[in-house]
């Protein structure tokens, strides 16, 4: 008895299994009409959004994308939806298990984030003070945004910089507007965003950064086929507005910012929503990509790049201290008149302003004219720094030293002291105290 009931159980689950498709059993046309509502409501090109359906409605009734697979059925439809519109960015994909084969053993470190590539590769200082940065892509949290600021902070004191974009498959725009705000000083407007879906227009301002920022310094960006999207936002914008040199091939041409969105069954669509428009060109590289203004293989663009980089880099160092040399000239010509030494206050000035030169730079300054025995331009240069650096007790210090050196003792025992004030339980303290301690004794013996 038990058995005809069990056997009757297995016949009706079979006549079910038959009559009732399954949760994962769907029709391919099903998707794709899933994704055409979405693409004729979000698609930035309306035209090209109804164009597209139209010709994806003519391959369903032929019944182009009835027997794919889920993978075949995303690249399929992938090529489809670009054929009409062009868009590198419009893509289809699988669900995620049928897109990558899981592996029989998985570690569990693969998931953390440390442990996947990082945004900056690297950046160093290259021969003749030429900085090097090499960006994989643009990342959109606030810790991208910190190793932007960590690496701008190491290219302070570079006298040019390479942007190497060949390998940057882009990113969000917030971090393109981020570095690009790094090299300029004038709040303008780069690039606005606009959304046909929700008639709406976001304007990339430059923004404040949390570092220094380089306005006039020589940046050249190296570009290949693979630069893509935000890295060709970059690209595009730095040129646009005579901030950089592109060296390298045409990028990918893909200008607009894109939204996924989840169909049934896992599958998905990345529809671009929104067109980016550059406030000097008013279009962008959508299709056509970033032209280099010097064409070449990608590979020999580095090297191109150092060799005009060493040549501009000069000028920019000889434009920042050629004027600092020439009034430090001045000053030894003419016996220190106080027209020359507030010209040399102010190019020191100048170089502080723009984050070239600090307190302490500006320290061994002095001291290398005091060791060649120039010690009056030495005061000058020590004067200024106690006027830029006020609370310096180490400007002060100096100071004294150079009153010191040219007999002022008076000068010197107060400057001494003010350098005590300042710092009386550290080592600038204990130096001025030595030093008074000195002036003392042969002020006592004489």
């Amino acid at each position: 008895m038990k058995q005809a009931v069990f056997m009757k159980s297995i016949i009706v689950i079979a006549f079910l299994f038959i009559l009732t498709p399954s949760f994962s059993q769907y029709h391919n046309n099903d998707i794709i009409k899933q994704a055409q509502e979405l693409l004729e409501k979000n698609y930035i090109f309306l035209d090209k959004a109804k164009e597209t359906n139209a010709h994806l409605d003519v391959l369903m009734k032929k019944g182009f994308f009835d027997e794919k697979s889920p993978a075949d059925l995303a690249k399929a439809l992938t090529l489809e939806l670009q054929k009409i519109t062009k868009d590198k960015h419009l893509r289809f994909s699988a669900p995620r298990k049928d897109q990558v084969k899981k592996k029989k053993e998985r570690s569990i470190t693969a998931n953390l984030a440390r442990y996947r590539s990082p945004m900056l590769r690297g950046f160093q200082l290259l021969k003749s003070n030429i900085g090097y940065i090499d960006l994989a892509f643009f990342g959109g949290s606030e810790e991208h945004l910190a190793k932007i600021d960590l690496v701008m902070k190491e290219m302070q004191i570079a006298d040019a910089i390479i942007i190497d974009m060949r390998r940057n498959g882009g990113g969000h725009p917030t971090t393109v507007n981020y570095l690009s705000s790094y090299f300029f000083n004038e709040k303008v407007l780069l690039n606005s965003i606009y959304s046909r879906a929700q008639n709406h227009t976001e304007e990339l301002w430059v923004v404040d950064v949390n570092g220094t920022k380089r306005p006039k310094v020589p940046v050249y960006i190296l570009t290949s086929t693979s630069t893509f999207s935000g890295a060709e936002d970059f690209s595009y914008t730095m040129q646009s507005r005579s901030r950089a040199t592109i060296i390298g091939e045409v990028t990918g041409g893909g200008a607009h910012p894109t939204r996924y969105f989840p169909l049934d069954h896992g599958f998905g669509i990345g529809i671009p929503f929104a067109r980016t428009i550059n406030t000097v060109t008013k279009t962008n590289w959508e299709g056509v990509g970033v032209q280099p203004d010097i064409k070449m293989v990608a590979d020999d663009a580095l090297e191109k790049a150092k060799e005009l980089a060493i040549e501009e880099a000069s000028k920019y160092k000889n434009s920042l201290f050629v004027p600092l040399e020439k009034a430090l000239t001045a000053l030894k010509d003419k016996n220190g008149e106080e027209a020359d030494k507030n010209k040399v206050h102010k190019q020191l000035e100048l170089l502080v302003k723009a984050n070239i030169l600090g307190e302490g730079s500006i320290n061994e300054l002095g001291y290398e004219y005091m060791q060649s025995k120039k010690t009056q331009i030495a005061q000058v240069i020590f004067k200024s720094n106690t006027l830029l650096f006020p609370d310096s007790a180490n400007a002060w210090d100096s100071l004294a030293e150079s009153y010191l050196n040219l007999e002022n003792k008076e000068k010197a025992i107060e400057y001494y002291n003010k350098a005590i004030k300042m710092d009386p339980d550290g080592g600038v303290g204990d130096n001025a105290r030595a030093m008074l301690k000195k002036i003392t004794a042969k002020v006592v013996a004489h």
